[in-house]
């Protein structure tokens, strides 16, 4: 009965041992995992600003990712691998979000981009238009004044 005790008491040892070693494997394997989605999310967001997309969002949710990242790092190196899970798991959902959109961000960019330019060419040809015409008018008006003002003028004889 003793040495059936004393069998159960270090089983239970080396089985609790195995399961915190295969639990922080899988966490690591977690951690790994979301250190390569963190990158890849950065390198599509990368992508999408170097066509000219708006990645300010998507950079606001990777900052949020990569604190969490190092939140799970550090619960990790603590031993709390529950916490370094979870906060893996989060990590992982905004980094495929963030790589979600910054590829349709980067798919969008080029015909928003062409629909900027020619808003600009056709905002400076009407406000070319409008320049031009205002300065006609007012160019008639000043043209008109300074007519009036000729008739107007009384011609004064001067004696000698």
């Amino acid at each position: 009965m003793i040495a059936l005790f004393v069998f159960l008491a270090f089983g239970s040892c080396f089985y609790s041992g195995h399961y915190v070693f295969a639990q922080s494997d899988q966490t690591a394997s977690k951690l790994q995992a979301a250190n390569t989605a963190v990158e890849q999310a950065f390198n599509a967001v990368l992508d999408a600003e170097k066509v000219g997309a708006n990645v300010t969002g998507l950079i606001a949710q990777l900052n949020v990712a990569a604190g969490d990242l190092a939140q799970a790092e550090n619960s990790y190196r603590t031993g709390d691998f529950n916490a370094a899970g979870t906060q893996t798991d989060s990590v992982l959902q905004i980094a495929q979000e963030v790589t979600i959109s910054a590829q349709d961000a980067q798919q969008a960019a080029p015909v928003s981009g062409q629909n900027a330019f020619w808003f600009i060419i056709v905002f400076t040809v009407i406000g070319a238009i409008v320049f031009v015409l205002v300065l006609f008018l007012v160019w008639r008006r000043v043209k008109q004044r300074y007519i009036k003002s000729l008739f107007a003028a009384k011609p004064e004889v001067v004696d000698r």
